[in-house]
């Protein structure tokens, strides 16, 4: 582990501990699960990467709903500070993810999945990874509370995005096209004990 990512790590650390949301998803856990897949099977080599690293550890640092109580979001200031206007650069493309509520989650996934094919690779590698550690966790702490219906829609909308960035990085697109259907699987699997009493078909 590099010094730079050895600093990224403890910023993150400071900034999520303790955070969980989207009906158990662990902050923390996501940004070094993310971190995990991008150094394991990131395309890119030398320098590139190790901003990729980087950058995957910070992605988070500015949404204040994602950050630990009592701790401030990261500044763009304080980011170029900690590792530097290159990993700052990654950052601020992935700040200018689009959000319209007014739009339904397709609309709203279609118009991210075009977005995302206009960053770099270092932020689109990052954003394939983000979505494999959010399947990975619908996959194995499902919600037990959500129809079906809301699962598979929550797969399917998402991998507007995966699709988008396929050629970006076959490896990770393979992982996130595997983790989505094993999560559809077992998504089926609970509905179906749940409409059974409990018991298992």
């Amino acid at each position: 582990m590099t010094e730079l990512e050895n600093k990224a790590l403890y910023y993150a650390t400071r900034l999520h501990e303790g955070v969980i949301y989207g009906g158990g998803m662990v902050m923390l856990d996501q940004v070094k699960g993310t971190t995990k897949l991008v150094k394991e099977h990131s395309t890119l080599k030398g320098e590139e990467k190790d901003i990729v690293v980087c950058a995957s550890l910070l992605h988070k640092c500015f949404e204040t709903k994602r950050i630990a109580e009592g701790v401030a979001p990261l500044t763009a200031e304080q980011i170029e500070q900690i590792a530097g206007s290159k990993v700052l650069s990654v950052i601020q493309e992935l700040m200018t993810e689009p959000e319209d509520e007014n739009k339904t989650k397709t609309e709203q996934w279609k118009e991210k999945a075009e977005w995302a094919k206009t960053l770099s690779p270092q932020a689109q590698e990052i954003l394939l990874a983000e979505k494999i550690m959010n399947f990975q966790t619908s996959r194995d702490k499902p919600n037990p509370k959500k129809p079906l219906s809301w699962h598979q829609e929550y797969f399917q909308t998402r991998m507007i995005m995966v699709d988008a960035l396929k050629d970006v990085n076959p490896e990770l697109y393979k992982i996130a096209v595997q983790t989505k259907e094993e999560g559809l699987r077992k998504i089926i699997a609970m509905q179906q004990t749940l409409s059974n009493g409990g018991r298992a078909s």
